[in-house]
């Protein structure tokens, strides 16, 4: 029973921080195609600030 709760508790951490990074990168993907360019080194990507 100890087991069972702990990988639930274990999935409910895991599971929000794998949608939050694959929802980034998807949303990292729309603005690299709209701005026709790699966003990797910007300061702010969603802005356009550059980094110095």
């Amino acid at each position: 029973m100890t087991a069972i709760l702990t990988i639930l508790f274990m999935a409910a951490i895991a599971l929000p921080q794998m949608w939050y990074y694959a929802a980034l990168g998807k949303r990292m993907s729309e603005e690299e195609k709209k701005a026709g360019r790699d966003l990797t080194y910007e300061l702010n990507p969603f802005t356009g600030g550059r980094d110095l």
